[in-house]
């Protein structure tokens, strides 16, 4: 009998000794479950302690010549994280009413759809160092012109009408308060030119 308790103690010492390592493992194993939990909240505590919110104010002018014919204010609030803030904005122009035209024949391509101007700007930023924002615009501008064709006694033939499509991509670096000019282009067949200016404004 006495050899047999000590055959159970001993099997019982043991099964204790081995199950020893697995739960310091797991207190081992919890505790830097727990530290990597906290080092990941403090990390994300840091990044959006460092995010900043800025304001881009962006001006499209239009020019015939050196006469200003058009200033165009846009706003944006945005933040340092890389967000994208856009603005769309479109108008819808009315059909204008057409003389009755004989029917097409059969297969015969539709006319293209009357095209609405319209102003697409995305922007983005992120920060620098010493006080210095990297800032991204995108802007896409279309517009509607009217060409008055005259004959030689001055009399109209014909209203011609043509749409001025824009685009630019610029990346910008500024400072708070800064403004510049990023974008001047001449339309070749008006000879309208648009200027794209920007400034950078820090949110207290």
């Amino acid at each position: 009998m006495r050899h047999a308790r000590s055959v159970v103690m001993g099997v019982a010492l043991a099964t204790l000794a081995s199950a020893a390592p697995s739960a310091q493992e797991q207190s081992a194993q919890a505790s830097a479950t727990s530290q990597g939990t906290a080092t990941a909240e403090q990390t994300r505590e840091r990044r959006l302690a460092s995010i900043v919110p800025l304001k881009v104010t962006i001006v499209l002018s239009k020019y015939q010549g050196e006469k200003k014919t058009a200033s165009e204010p846009y706003e944006l609030s945005l933040r340092t994280d890389g967000n994208k803030a856009s603005i769309r904005m479109a108008t819808q122009m009315p059909a204008e009413p057409a003389p009755p035209a004989p029917p097409a024949p059969p297969g015969a391509a539709r006319p293209a759809p009357r095209p609405n101007p319209f102003t697409n700007i995305d922007c983005s930023a992120t920060s620098l160092d010493s006080g210095r924002y990297a800032v991204t615009v995108t802007i896409e501008d279309s517009s509607i012109y009217e060409d008055n064709q005259r004959n030689a006694d001055g009399s109209k033939t014909e209203r011609r009408r043509s749409v001025r499509m824009f685009r630019t991509t610029n990346a910008l670096v500024l400072r708070d308060g800064q403004s510049t000019e990023f974008t001047a282009a001449t339309d070749k067949s008006s000879g309208e030119m648009i200027k794209a200016a920007v400034t950078l404004t820090v949110v207290k």
